[in-house]
């Protein structure tokens, strides 16, 4: 099959998926076979693979959608049929009813709820907003279909340490003649290893003829990093404060929305200073409140930068949709214009490669610092702002 020709059919197949949208009333646009969502600042596209053998026609459709600044939930499907048509119909139709109303119920509406199941969940303290697919079923089953199984999906996800932000979980399981033939539980696109032997120990129905199940579940978590920076890219060139008011329109508190920009533009901003220098920077950071109180708090404690950090290395190693958004807000950082202007100014650049950034001060006007164990290393502490300057970033 000619790669030509699957591009032509991705192309008929993102004005499918646009208009599958718009008639959920959901408003995007399609730009460079991309679509786009502004008012989510989301983005879409399909894309077709071909996993045919001498025996079947077999074609594999991912629909990726960006929910946030490097992250992309990829959600594959099979079709097969006689000719290239009737392939990608069975792989569209296929995502439609396996997928589709659970990223439509989980980012864009709440008004087809009769196609999903909506919880809200508390994980280890945090709450999640999740939406969980209908089982969907191949061939023949038990009637009624047990139920125990999904029970015990249920509790694995309630039990799990999860890392801040938005996460999906795809559940697949096959058997033919009471005998299990396939298993698979992804987290986040990949493998989900710390679960996979406990999943195996489910106990899932079992029939003489074929059967499958499937469950795809979103747990939505408003403090998500990805979509933060995902609106801050969108909005670049406006004011600091119509970005914090965007983040509380999508969810966030006001501190919290504060404190995401700020920890991401320093995250972002190091993890680019990390590509091309050597210099060092420091675990702390001096917050200031509106009360011109100054803390100083250990940045490993603080859920927006550390998984900010780990968020732009990873768009480093393996990009992101749209690169101009990431720039956007690796410009913002003051330690890289600090380190931009040492060199506008002459300073050797072996120099700056040697250096140790001080603590940054970030002002967050709404700043509460709360005792965390083995979190803030410091309690409140008053700092002598006489003998600090405040873009004081590298000592040597």
């Amino acid at each position: 099959m000619k790669e030509d020709i699957l591009k032509q059919h991705e192309s008929r197949l993102n004005n499918f998926l646009a208009e599958t949208f718009r008639s959920h009333h959901v408003e995007c646009s399609i730009r460079d076979n991309l679509i786009i969502f502004p008012k989510q600042r989301m983005t879409a596209c399909a894309f077709l693979f071909n996993k045919s053998s001498s025996s079947a026609q077999i074609i594999q459709l991912d629909v990726k959608l960006e929910i946030g600044l490097g992250r992309e939930i990829i959600e594959s499907s099979v079709g097969m049929g006689l000719n290239i048509d009737i392939t990608i119909e069975n792989a569209w139709k296929n995502f439609l009813k396996n997928s589709f109303h659970t990223l439509l119920a989980a980012f864009f509406s709440d008004k087809f709820d009769d196609q999903i199941n909506r919880y809200q969940w508390q994980i280890e303290g945090h709450m999640y907003d999740v939406v969980m697919s209908r089982t969907s079923i191949r061939g023949n089953h038990p009637e009624p279909l047990p139920g125990k199984w999904l029970k015990q999906f249920e509790d694995i996800l309630r039990n799990q340490h999860l890392p801040q932000g938005t996460h999906w979980v795809r559940l697949y399981y096959a058997q033919s003649e009471s005998e299990p033939i396939s298993m698979e539980i992804l987290l986040d696109n990949e493998v989900w290893k710390a679960v996979e032997k406990k999943v195996h120990s489910f106990d899932f129905p079992v029939y003489k003829d074929f059967f499958s199940l499937r469950v795809f579940v979103i747990l939505r978590d408003v403090a998500d990093v990805s979509h933060a920076a995902s609106v801050m890219g969108w909005m670049a060139d406006q004011e600091e404060e119509l970005i914090e008011k965007e983040l509380v329109k999508n969810g966030l508190s006001i501190p919290d929305a504060q404190k995401a920009i700020m920890f991401i533009q320093l995250a972002f901003g190091r993890a680019f200073l990390k590509k091309i220098t050597t210099a060092e920077f420091p675990d702390e950071a001096i917050i200031k409140d509106k009360d011109e109180k100054e803390f100083k708090i250990d940045l490993n404690s603080e859920p927006f930068y550390t998984e900010a950090y780990i968020l732009a290395e990873r768009i480093i190693e393996k990009g992101c949709v749209n690169k101009e958004h990431f720039q956007n807000i690796v410009v913002k950082s003051a330690e890289l214009n600090a380190y931009n202007n040492a060199l506008s100014e002459g300073v050797d650049p072996e120099d700056l490669n040697n250096i140790r950034f001080a603590p940054p001060i970030i002002y967050l006007p709404n700043y509460q610092l709360v005792e965390k164990k083995d979190a803030l290393k410091s309690s409140e502490q008053e700092i002598d702002t006489k003998k600090k300057q405040f873009w004081q970033f590298w000592r040597k």
